[in-house]
């Protein structure tokens, strides 16, 4: 696994911030299923349900109840190919959130246990180059559980940790992970330098809980006041390779209030468009040619209007970037062919 990440790993790593901001879709394990029959959530059922026109909204943010128990299955797929070679990746993570305090400034601290896990990968064999292979971990296998090889994995299910989501739906905080990494080094824990025990613990914090949970959330409007026109925005600037600039726009549209299932939904509608600006004046001796490059992703959340809590999402973001650089000193140059597709599902399971 580690070996196919780690050649296209810098793919990643340019562009996990811009998949970010939209959020910012045998003997499994069967918790993980969708729900079935007339009680289960759709985008077209909820559209076709009644409306709800006497129900005011000003404010609209992330307020659950303390003692609320939810169940959320994530998945996200990433396509990816840079320079002729293919990274495809699958990771279905669910997890039991409990919420147990709401603290003074709406922000909302929770227990958060991983329940299961699914991840298949396929990409390039870097010791045989033109080969592929593939990994497969599913965490309702016991073999699975038990292989050495799937440590990072077999030691996320069933932890539990702390987490800390603003009203504004930003997960702030995430505490508890000493447990996890300690079973993931396993005889080494006391031999490894703090340093790299850190870095590690924040490589867990991130793939395994915070980017999977982010996924969860609606962004919600600034200060959580909603306008008349019931739109907002979210703008970011993002830093690419030390170059490039991108500036993000996330225009988020709250549809009709529908009664469905005993809430009162309604689907937020998510448009991505973004800028890239390169600047007048590069490094020294740094030449820089940027062909062409796409940003563009849409998406959808059925969310319960008086908690903010998402019911269903469909994110699907597509980037591109056709690029060279050239140092002038060495004359060395690298083109860049790039294309990452991500889709992301989030359910509610109960």
């Amino acid at each position: 696994m580690e070996l196919i990440v780690t050649r296209l790993r810098g793919s990643l790593l340019i562009f996990g911030m811009i998949l970010f901001l939209l959020t910012s879709c045998n003997d499994a394990d069967k918790s993980a299923e969708p729900l079935e029959g007339p009680k289960s959530w759709s985008f077209e059922a909820v559209q076709n349900a009644p409306k709800v026109n006497d129900f005011k909204m000003k404010s609209f943010f992330y307020a659950p109840k303390v003692g609320d128990t939810s169940q959320f299955k994530v998945t996200q797929k990433n396509s990816i190919k840079r320079n002729g070679l293919a990274l495809e990746q699958e990771i279905t993570q669910t997890y039991t959130k409990i919420i147990r305090k709401i603290n003074g400034d709406g922000s909302v601290e929770m227990s958060i246990r991983i329940d299961s896990m699914i991840v298949n990968e396929k990409g390039p064999n870097p010791q045989k180059p033109g080969e592929t292979m593939s990994m497969q971990f599913n965490s309702g296998k016991s073999a699975d559980r038990k292989n050495p090889e799937f440590v990072q994995y077999s030691s996320i299910i069933g932890a539990e940790v702390i987490a800390n989501v603003s009203k504004f739906g930003k997960v702030e905080e995430v505490l508890g992970l000493n447990a996890i990494v300690n079973q993931m080094l396993g005889a080494k824990k006391d031999s490894i330098p703090e340093k790299m025990k850190d870095q590690l613990m924040q490589q867990v914090k991130a793939q395994f809980f915070q980017m999977p949970m982010q996924q969860e959330y609606q962004t919600f409007p600034d200060e959580g006041d909603l306008k008349g026109s019931k739109n907002w925005t979210k703008v970011d600037v993002i830093p690419v390779s030390g170059i490039l600039t991108v500036t993000n726009t996330v225009t988020y549209t709250l549809g009709s209030i529908h009664q469905y299932n005993g809430r009162k939904v309604a689907i937020v509608n998510a448009i991505l468009t973004a800028e890239t600006e390169i600047p007048t004046k590069l490094p020294k001796g740094i030449e820089f040619k940027l062909n062409s490059t796409r940003f563009e992703g849409a998406g959808k959340t059925i969310v319960d209007v008086e908690t903010g809590e998402t019911i269903l999402k469909n994110n699907d973001v597509l980037t591109e970037l056709d690029a060279m650089v050239k140092d002038a000193n060495s004359g060395q140059k690298q083109e860049v062919k790039q294309q990452i597709n991500t889709v992301v599902s989030v359910s509610k399971l109960r």
